[in-house]
């Protein structure tokens, strides 16, 4: 059998203007994974986006806490007012000298059965009423002791 000689083709090539040994090695190109690339960028788009959702709920709901306080202090109001108009009727002197007469049987006291006294100033003294001065007031507050504050000093 006959068999052809392979054919080699020469190609031009052009050597470096210095010698290869001067030259350092050449650096391989690495490529990137855009895997974090990707990542980095939808954190950077999407935390912005999720920190003004956050604080436009919190104000929203913020909202809706005074609005209910509101109206808590509204109804608040007008039970009170309720309250004052019903404390106001009880303390009335008609109604309590009514129910004095009627459920307690008590009577009105005639002239003679009231006494009045007067009661001198010097009396008041000697009685153990102590007359404090701006001077032991003071020291009531910064000197003593809280629990001694209230008492009178002697």
């Amino acid at each position: 059998m006959l068999a052809l000689a392979p054919r080699s083709r020469t190609y031009p090539v052009l050597l470096p203007d210095r010698p290869s040994t001067e030259r350092e090695p050449a650096r391989r190109r690495t490529r990137r994974r855009p895997l974090p690339t990707i990542m980095a960028l939808a954190v950077v788009a999407v935390l912005p986006a999720l920190a003004l959702v956050a604080q436009r709920t919190e104000a929203a709901r913020t909202g809706y806490v005074i609005l209910g306080l509101r109206q808590q202090v509204e109804v608040l109001a007008a039970e009170n007012a309720q309250l004052l108009a019903t404390t106001s009727a009880l303390r009335a002197p008609d109604r309590i000298e009514r129910i004095a007469r009627a459920d307690l049987g008590m009577l009105t006291p005639r002239p003679q059965q009231v006494a009045a006294l007067a009661v001198p100033a010097p009396a008041l003294a000697a009685a153990g009423v102590p007359s404090l001065t701006v001077w032991d007031r003071f020291a009531a507050w910064f000197v003593r002791s809280e629990a001694a504050a209230g008492e009178p000093s002697q």
